[in-house]
């Protein structure tokens, strides 16, 4: 059996995202209640703003954080597990009937073919990494 897991290159997990939301949220609104007792009340405004952007932003990355894709092959069974946003898709395919092309701009993405079914992958490959990935995994399909 033979197993690539490819993830998302993430500085930072959903925890310390956490952790630098709340002391950027509360440093901000710190310095906005200081304009406030000064009545500037319009400053409070633009750091609700602000929040509300980096709210949003941050929602966006560590709903994507933990995506991931696990390709495995045991004999003739090639089970491809994509993570994408919290929603797991399990795609299988026979490793005879199935061929390994490239497509996109200038061929810099992969998806797997068998008959009318046609799947994107590789989607979190480095692209030093792209070229021993396609060679391994077509060593494994019926395109050899």
């Amino acid at each position: 059996m033979r197993t690539w897991l490819m993830k998302r290159n993430c500085s930072l997990t959903p925890k310390q995202v956490g952790w630098f939301y709340a002391s950027i949220c509360a440093f901000s609104f710190l310095i906005a209640g200081f304009f406030l007792a000064l009545g500037i009340w319009m400053v409070v405004i633009f750091t609700s703003l602000d929040i509300l952007a980096l709210t949003f932003a941050l929602y966006i990355y560590t709903r994507h954080a933990l995506d991931y894709e696990k390709i495995s092959i045991d004999d003739k069974v090639l089970v491809v597990e994509q993570s994408w946003g919290g929603k797991l898709k399990t795609h299988v395919f026979n490793t005879l009937w199935t061929r390994l092309e490239r497509e996109g701009f200038k061929g810099r993405r992969l998806a797997l073919k068998s008959s009318d079914h046609s799947l994107p992958i590789g989607l979190f490959v480095r692209q030093d990494q792209f070229e021993v990935f396609e060679q391994e995994l077509k060593a494994h399909l019926g395109n050899r």
